[in-house]
């Protein structure tokens, strides 16, 4: 199964990359390629007042949002880890308690008392 999803992973890769290359393709008017200003990051750094190219634009989205599924998991992933340890502290505590019931002495304090006396003519 890990083979046949890791498979699938350089099959999407191989073809991501394809439709990179052809997305550069398409987007040329007059031999020069068409640019893309995203908001916020037009003039910023390497990218400059153009704007950037269409491949490159959609590699910088999809890395950013890789980049934050990676951390929302990572968060989930702390999230349920304290969620275990604080759950096996509480069995422990329980275990702990019922092992505590299950070995305390029971009070030879009890009185039996037997209501059928058989005092019966024979």
């Amino acid at each position: 199964m890990k083979l046949f999803k890791y498979m699938m992973f350089v099959a999407v890769l191989i073809s991501s990359v394809f439709f990179i290359i052809k997305l550069d393709d398409i987007n040329k008017i007059d031999d020069a390629h068409v640019l893309v200003k995203i908001p916020y990051l037009s003039g910023v750094g390497s990218f400059g007042e153009d704007g950037m190219k269409v491949w490159e634009a959609v590699i910088l989205i999809l890395s950013i949002g890789v980049f934050l599924g990676f951390l929302i998991a990572l968060f989930q992933m702390i999230a349920q880890k304290s969620e275990i340890i604080s759950l096996k502290s509480k069995i422990r505590r329980l275990k702990s308690e019922l092992d505590n019931l299950r070995n305390h002495d029971i009070d030879d304090d009890i009185k039996i008392i037997d209501e059928n006396n058989e005092d019966s003519d024979l």
